[in-house]
């Protein structure tokens, strides 16, 4: 079986050969430290990696054309360890257009202030080491999301929005993939979008300050996504939806249940339901964080699965499976227990009794960072390879 037929079975809880080999992602510095342990490259990255900059796995969406297109994907290491083909969404940019230029305001020995292609201004540290301190965002007032909404948020010029030169040649031919196809994707959610777009602190007073202004937003957002949706899948068809969200941290929710029911979940479901009209089943949210006492908000509005599940934050996965036996569960294998091979092989047997319950694909928790060994990640990885060849999903 492909890799879209593999997803498609384990995200069922159908009888399954095997789940996916999946990995989410790798620091720079993480690769580069490798490479000085025995770590050889046949296929290149076409230009230098950052230490902090985050590489994409096959576990997380690749391409980000809604994004940015300098991000990279780790193809050497897939290659190495035999990674399935990941999730992709078509080349369609579903958030700002034209973007926003990309523009250098300081720079000095240790840290750069620019604005990216998302109009957030960002401080950050020149190898990106850390995460970046964001300092502006593009909607300070409602006259900035008129005008925002006017220029950048518009259909008028749909087919410019894709990223290859012949877009419904393209779509006709993902008809016929081997890999599982994304509906929507980052950064489209109802929390993360209007961190980007307003700021976390901004958007918190707004809530109670200016509620129907964030309504508005959000039901002009939800319509113009139905509306990108509503072309695309006369095209080509889709193997599940999946949002974006980082709403949480290490002890919970950044928002309030009543914050999330009045403000997130009437949009989910107008989203989820036109996805189900167009035959979509499984829908996915990224969220870091602790994210237990999220999930039967989100099962509300009809989402069917979560990832990457921070151990560290406190999510227990195998607890999750009990309570919600239906619900999908996408990574949760701890990034420090790859440390040392014995916590390697006491989260292993988790990972062997989760493989055999359905609706669970294995990865690390996060990007692998750089205090993780070579030889520890080729131990696990290989490990983990093994286990998925011969677990099967009962």
């Amino acid at each position: 079986m492909n890799s879209r037929e593999i997803f498609l079975r384990v995200l069922n809880f159908e009888k399954s050969k095997r789940t996916l080999k999946w990995e989410f992602g790798f620091w720079g510095g993480t690769i580069n430290r490798w490479k000085n342990e025995g770590y050889s490259e046949k296929f290149i990255f076409e230009r230098d990696i950052l230490y902090g900059e985050f590489i994409n796995g096959p576990g997380i969406q690749f391409p980000m054309p809604s994004y940015d297109d300098e991000v990279l994907f780790a193809k050497d290491l897939s290659i190495k360890f035999n990674f399935d083909k990941g999730p992709s969404p078509v080349p369609f940019n579903w958030f700002y257009y034209p973007r926003f230029e990309k523009k250098v305001l300081e720079k000095t020995k240790d840290k750069v202030k620019y604005i990216g292609p998302d109009g957030i201004t960002r401080i950050a540290f020149n190898d990106e080491r850390s995460m970046p301190l964001w300092v502006d965002h593009p909607i300070k007032s409602e006259d900035d999301w008129e005008r925002i909404k006017f220029e950048r948020l518009n259909l008028n010029d749909f087919w410019k929005r894709f990223t290859v030169e012949d877009p419904k040649s393209t779509l006709n031919k993902l008809r016929n993939r081997d890999f599982p196809q994304i509906l929507y994707g980052s950064p489209i959610g109802f929390f993360g979008i209007l961190r980007f777009m307003i700021g976390e602190e901004k958007l918190y007073f707004w809530y109670y300050d200016k509620p129907q202004l964030i309504k508005k937003i959000l039901e002009y957002l939800c319509e113009f996504w139905i509306n990108i949706a509503e072309e695309l899948t006369f095209y080509t068809d889709f193997d599940y939806g999946r949002f974006f969200e980082d709403m949480a941290y290490n002890k919970g929710s950044l928002i309030s249940p009543a914050i999330f029911n009045e403000f997130m979940l009437p949009y989910y479901k107008k989203l989820i339901d036109f996805a189900k009209s167009k035959g979509v089943k499984h829908f996915i949210v990224d969220s870091d964080g602790f994210v237990e006492d999220i999930i039967p908000l989100f099962i509300e509005c009809g989402i069917t699965g979560l990832l990457p599940f921070e151990i560290r934050a406190g999510n227990d996965i195998e607890k999750i499976r009990k309570n919600f036996p239906g619900f999908q569960i996408l990574g949760g294998i701890d990034k420090t227990a790859l440390e040392n091979k014995k916590t390697i092989d006491i989260e292993l047997e988790k990972v062997r009794r989760m493989i055999a319950l359905g609706g669970y694909i294995p990865y690390v928790d996060h990007a692998i960072p750089p205090n993780i060994s070579w030889e520890n990640f080729s131990y696990y990885r290989e490990k983990l390879n093994d286990i998925i060849d011969n677990q099967k999903v009962l």
